[in-house]
C-alpha cells in the first residue's frame, strides 16, 4: 500500500501544477481573443474538463448502455455545484460581478428547464428516454450557448492586454498540455485512491458513492481552486457552470444521437435528479440576491452534498420507482 500512497501523492502534485498551467494560460488566451475570463471558463476550460463525461457518453451509447451517461451527467452536475462551488466559496469566497449575474441566471434557468423536462417526460408522460431528435436539439442548444457566450462576453474597446500571436500560440499549446495532465493525473488519483480504500476494507458501494463520484469532477475542482487562489473568480465560476451546461447539452445530446438513451428511474436516480434541480435553484437564488457566495453559503452547499451522498447510498437499497429499468451508476 506504500507504493499506492506514493503514486497518489505524485498524481496529486502533478494535478495541482497542471491546474496552475491551465489557469495561467487561460488568462493569456482570454486577453488574446479579447473575451472575458468567464467566457474562457464557460467554453474552453469546461469543454476540456468535460472530455471524460463525453467519452463515457459516446462509448456507453455505442454499447447500448446510455443510462451510464445519464447517471454520470446528472451526478456530475450535483458535484459541480454543491461540491466544487461549495469548496471554492467556503475556502475563498466566490464573488459574482454584476455584469455576470444575468448570464449565470440564464445558464441556470436553461439547465434547470432541461432537467425538469426529463422529470416530466419520465414520471408524467411515462417515456424515460432521450431519442435522436431530442439529442439533436440538445447539441444545437450547445452551439447556441457557445454563440451566446462569445457574443455577450467581448471585452469593451481598449480593455484587455495585447498578446502577440506567437505568445498566444505558445499559451494554447501549454493550455492543452496542461489539460491532458489534469485529465491523466485525475484518473491516477481516483484509481489509486480506490485501491487504498479497498485495501482498507471499505465497501464498493461506499467507494462508488464517494471517491468515484467525486473523481468525475476532480478536473473541474482542481482548475477552479487554482483559479480562485489567484483571484480569478470568473474563470472558476465559468468552469463550474459551463461544465453543467456542456454535460446537459453536448454530452447527453451526443449520446442520444448515437443511440436512444433509456433513463432508469430507480429511487437512486430520482435522488440524483432532484438534487441536481435543487442545486440549480440555490445558485439561481444566490445570483439574484448577492454578489458573493461566502463561507457560510459554501458550508451550506457542502453540507447539502454530504446529505446527498447519504441519501444516495440509502436509496440504493430501495425498490425501483418504475419497473424494467436498470439503475445508473453512482
Amino acid at each position: 500500500m506504500i507504493f499506492e500512497a506514493l503514486v497518489l501523492v505524485a498524481a496529486l502534485a502533478i494535478l495541482a501544477k497542471s491546474s496552475d498551467l491551465v489557469s495561467d494560460k487561460s488568462v493569456v488566451l482570454a486577453e488574446y481573443f479579447r473575451i472575458s475570463q468567464m467566457a474562457i471558463g464557460f467554453i474552453l476550460i469546461s469543454a476540456s474538463t468535460s472530455i471524460p463525461e463525453l467519452a463515457v457518453a459516446v462509448v456507453s451509447a455505442s454499447t447500448g448502455q446510455g443510462a451510464l451517461s445519464a447517471g454520470n451527467v446528472f451526478g456530475a452536475n450535483v458535484a459541480d455545484i454543491l461540491w466544487v462551488a461549495g469548496i471554492c466559496a467556503f475556502v475563498y469566497g466566490l464573488r459574482l460581478s454584476r455584469k455576470d449575474l444575468v448570464d449565470v441566471a440564464a445558464v441556470i434557468l436553461a439547465t434547470t428547464a432541461i432537467m425538469v423536462y426529463f422529470v416530466y417526460s419520465a414520471f408524467v408522460l411515462g417515456s424515460p428516454t432521450i431519442d435522436g431528435t431530442e439529442g439533436a436539439v440538445l447539441v444545437l442548444a450547445f452551439f447556441a450557448y457557445v454563440f451566446y457566450v462569445l457574443r455577450k462576453k467581448k471585452f469593451a474597446d481598449g480593455d484587455g492586454n495585447k498578446v502577440a500571436r506567437r505568445d498566444a500560440a505558445q499559451a494554447f499549446a501549454i493550455f492543452f498540455f496542461g489539460i491532458i495532465l489534469v485529465l491523466v493525473s485525475s484518473g491516477f488519483v481516483v484509481d489509486y485512491a480506490v485501491r487504498i480504500s479497498e485495501a482498507s476494507g471499505l465497501s464498493r458501494s461506499l467507494i462508488g458513492g464517494t471517491i468515484i463520484a467525486l473523481g468525475t469532477t476532480l478536473p473541474e475542482l482542481s482548475v477552479a481552486i487554482a483559479s480562485m487562489r489567484k483571484g480569478r473568480h470568473g474563470l472558476a465560476l465559468g468552469n463550474v457552470l459551463g461544465s453543467t451546461v456542456i454535460n446537459m447539452t453536448l454530452v447527453l445530446g451526443a449520446g442520444a444521437l448515437i443511440n436512444t438513451i433509456t433513463i432508469g428511474v430507480p429511487a437512486s436516480f430520482l435522488t440524483i435528479l432532484l438534487f441536481a434541480i435543487f442545486s440549480n435553484v440555490l445558485v439561481f437564488y444566490f445570483s439574484l440576491t448577492r454578489t458573493k457566495i461566502g463561507r457560510a453559503a459554501g458550508a451550506f452547499l457542502l453540507a447539502l452534498y454530504s446529505l446527498y451522498i447519504v441519501l444516495l447510498l440509502y436509496s440504493e437499497s430501495m425498490p425501483p420507482i418504475a419497473q424494467g429499468f436498470n439503475s445508473p451508476p453512482l
